[in-house]
């Protein structure tokens, strides 16, 4: 019975245990599936969902990634010349995190090996020896590189204190004279670990302020302005990369893993502006605007009429490409020095002009800025009268010296009127009430479609930032009864604005043929070897009048450089036709613009150029002079100018001269190396070349001669030979002939010895005078110099 019992127990115990046990499992299994589906969770987060981002930390600590700069495309004018190009500078990596893992103890830092093995064992002594070591090297790196580059202390031991970071620049844009001392240092010192040099790209601009708002610059981010910004993505080519291992300390590992991505360079930009005549013409505006004291700068551009392709762009004031944020221009900084030393300005206030100096300097005004452009636009009405048929070469035009519109007095610029005068005369006097009668003909409805199809009231295409466009009434408003008196003054290119890129395009397009080119300064695009990938074709917007109108309108603006308001734009050799302009604009009281827009040769141009000079210093409120005494108009200041451009853009360009009867005797002539030939094959030679000769010596023989062998001079010029004695060695003074005669001006410098070339005007009269000179007037020369001397038809107005 108690073994029954007994059994009966253990079997109810047998089944509690089992089922305690079959609980505690079934528990387990459930607790187990519970708490182990987050950890799949968060395990399927780590390697599905967040893989990349785990991935690229992981990469981060186990390898160094540095980029490698590509090198930025060149940029090169027309004859390859270059004008921006990248070269390898260096910037330098400090990794406060390095220097203190690339730190360890060795038996060099001891005085014994003994010593070595005791520290080495000693826990305390080891962390205080290594803590004394990474201080050493840390003041060792930034005494050194403060003394080479000459950085700011307490900057670099921040910097160096940040020991968590693995990258920290320290120096940008280190020369290699600068990244070889610090390669030295690094090496003997064996800091490669926590100090290196990383390459990178600077710009340089060779030609520092040439062209300056048409290529642009660079900051940090690339392409800031002009066309390092427009073609920034091109010229920037694509950055390489440098991968290597590290420890577990995030200790670059120097024999282990490594993989390099190539840079590719950027594309090289070449350039239809040609630095030779670029630079010419930056000379000349400069010229214009000390000598009529100019008071807001001035612009110039020179194109080919025939393909829009942009010679030159010139905008005053300007700025060195090499350091952009520097105020270049010295009137600029001039009334900066003034206002930073009057005491009253605040450093805000002051910091705003500065501002907007810089702005002024960056800014183009021959691209992004609009002008009145005055009686230049007068060659787009008559081309579009001639077009039209509503005038003819037969028409007369009554000049009283003004005309009546809508009972409004409006002043030709001769206020004793012109008289009666023919079409090309008209054109040439410049005068106002004809082009109101000529406006008035050609009817207002005319006249807008045609300043739509020149293309004046849209942008020109042109592949530069930031183009302007100008203002014009609305058609709706020109063609109502109200549009009147605007339609009048718009005929002689008042009240409406225009960019110059805008006037000068359409002004091609009456003397090119009737073709609305596109203009451009991109010519073509290579790539690192050379080889071209694209390639600039030129662009015909649309055809706006017939060969046959602009042949004539040459032949009409070829006279007014002959006969008219231009003859100071002639030039002996070279058909050049032109148009003046002076407009007073609304802008300010007493503002005036004064421009020439000229073109050759007349019969087959090559070239065409626009030159403006903003707003030259009156002598009094409404003076017509400057203060300078000349009269401000674009006929006197600007056409002898253009005139000089022209003949030294053709020669450079390789067009031939033409000479009309009458200008061959005058023609210039080289001078030929007559030393060592006897006094009779001298005296024969120059005979041939119309140069009338002087002797000083009593010798058969040629021992010296002025000028020098190879001099271009003037055909007609007495030269000296020397018989048997040399030439006098020392310099003579250039004599100042502004303002004289031109035999005035020719005898002054004869009478030291030099030799004159006249040019700028069509003709020489009583008001004809020296305007400017090649050699300043109080330089040292050599006997037998030739001073290019450009004379000025004061009587002229416009």
């Amino acid at each position: 019975m108690e073994q029954d019992e007994n059994r009966k127990k253990k079997a109810r115990d047998g089944r509690a245990n089992r089922v305690i046990l079959l609980r505690t499992l079934f528990l387990m299994f459930v607790c187990g599936i519970v708490l182990f589906i987050p950890l799949l969770w968060k395990l399927w987060q780590i390697s599905i969902v967040n893989h990349d981002t785990y991935e690229e930390a992981a990469i981060g600590q186990q390898t160094r990634d540095v980029a490698v700069a590509a090198s930025r495309g060149k940029i090169l004018d027309a004859r390859e010349n270059v004008l921006a190009i990248s070269a390898t500078v260096y910037n330098l990596i400090l990794s406060p995190r390095d220097v203190i893992a690339g730190t360890t103890l060795t038996v060099d830092d001891f005085a014994s090996k003994a010593e070595f093995n005791a520290v080495k064992e000693d826990e305390e002594r080891r962390e205080a020896a290594l803590a004394q070591k990474v201080e050493k090297r840390q003041k060792l790196i930034i005494d050194t590189l403060c003394e080479l580059l000459e950085l700011d202390r307490e900057t670099l031991e921040k910097r160096m204190a940040k020991t968590s970071s693995a990258y920290e620049i320290v120096a940008k844009n280190l020369e290699e004279e600068q990244a070889e001392e610090l390669r030295t240092f690094i090496s003997e010192n064996k800091l490669g670990l926590g100090l290196y040099l990383s390459p990178t790209t600077k710009r340089y601009y060779p030609y520092a302020n040439l062209a300056c708002q048409v290529i642009g610059f660079v900051n940090d981010n690339g392409g800031a302005y002009g066309l390092e910004a427009i073609y920034d993505k091109e010229l920037s080519g694509q950055a390489g990369r440098v991968y290597t291992a590290k420890n577990a300390k995030g200790t670059e590992m120097s024999s282990s893993y490594s993989n390099y991505v190539d840079a590719v360079d950027g594309q090289n930009f070449i350039l239809t502006i040609d630095s030779t005549i670029q630079s010419y013409a930056e000379q000349l505006v400069r010229e214009g605007i000390k000598q009529y004291d100019v008071q807001n700068g001035g612009f110039c551009i020179v194109m080919n009429p025939k393909t829009g392709g942009i010679y030159a762009m010139v905008s005053i004031p300007d700025y060195d490409l090499n350091s952009p944020s520097a105020i270049f221009d010295g009137s600029l900084q001039a009334g900066l020095d003034l206002l930073k030393g009057d005491g009253t300005t605040t450093d805000e206030a002051y910091q705003d002009v500065v501002t907007a100096a810089r702005n002024a300097q960056w800014r183009s005004k021959a691209l992004n800025d609009t002008y009145e452009p005055g009686s230049t636009f007068k060659s787009m009405v008559l081309a579009a009268a001639l077009e039209e048929g509503v005038v003819s070469a037969s028409d007369t035009f009554y000049c009283p010296g003004y005309a009546m519109v809508n009972g409004t007095h409006i002043w030709c610029s001769k206020h004793e009127g012109h008289g009666s005068q023919t079409l090309a005369e008209a054109v040439a006097n410049s005068c106002n009430p004809a082009f109101i009668a000529i406006g008035q003909k050609l009817g207002a409805e005319k006249f807008y479609q045609y300043f739509t199809d020149y293309g004046l009231n849209s942008y020109t295409g042109i592949d530069l930032q930031g183009e302007g466009t100008g203002q014009i009434w609305s058609k709706d408003y020109l063609t109502s009864a109200e549009g009147y008196l605007s339609l009048a003054t718009a005929s002689f290119g008042q009240r409406f604005t225009v960019t110059p890129v805008q006037l000068i395009t359409a002004f091609a397009s009456t003397i090119n043929g009737g073709y609305v080119m596109e203009p451009y300064v991109v010519d073509a695009i290579s790539d690192g070897d050379g080889n071209v990938i694209e390639k600039h074709e030129p662009t015909v917007v649309r055809q706006v009048i017939s060969e046959q109108t602009s042949a004539k309108v040459r032949e009409i603006l070829e006279n007014v450089v002959a006969n008219g308001t231009g003859r100071n734009a002639y030039v002996k050799g070279y058909r050049i036709g032109g148009k003046t302009g002076t407009s007073e604009t609304l802008s300010a009281d007493n503002h005036n613009i004064v421009s020439f827009v000229g073109f050759a040769p007349a019969n087959d141009p090559q070239v065409i150029v626009l030159m403006a000079l903003d707003n030259p210093k009156q002598a009094g409120p409404h003076s017509n002079y400057c203060t300078t005494g000349t009269y401000i108009s674009g006929g006197q200041m600007v056409a002898p100018k253009v005139g000089n451009l022209i003949a030294e853009a053709l020669d450079y360009l390789g067009v031939e001269k033409s000479y009309k009867a009458g200008e061959a005797a005058t023609a210039d002539v080289t001078m030929p190396r007559l030393i060592d030939k006897s006094a009779a094959e001298a005296k024969s030679s120059l005979q041939k070349l119309n140069l009338a000769c002087r002797t000083v010596g009593d010798g058969g023989t040629v021992t010296d001669q002025i000028p020098a062998a190879g001099t271009t001079l003037p055909s007609g010029s007495e030269v000296v030979l020397y018989l048997g004695q040399e030439k006098p060695g020392d310099l003579v003074t250039v004599p100042n002939v502004s303002g004289k005669t031109l035999d005035g001006a020719r005898q002054a410098l004869a009478e030291v010895g030099l030799y004159m070339r006249a040019n700028g005007t069509s003709e020489y009269n009583n008001r004809t005078v020296a305007g400017s000179q090649s050699v300043a007037g109080g330089t040292q020369v050599e006997r037998g110099t030739v001073v290019n001397v450009t004379f000025v038809d004061t009587s002229i107005s416009d």
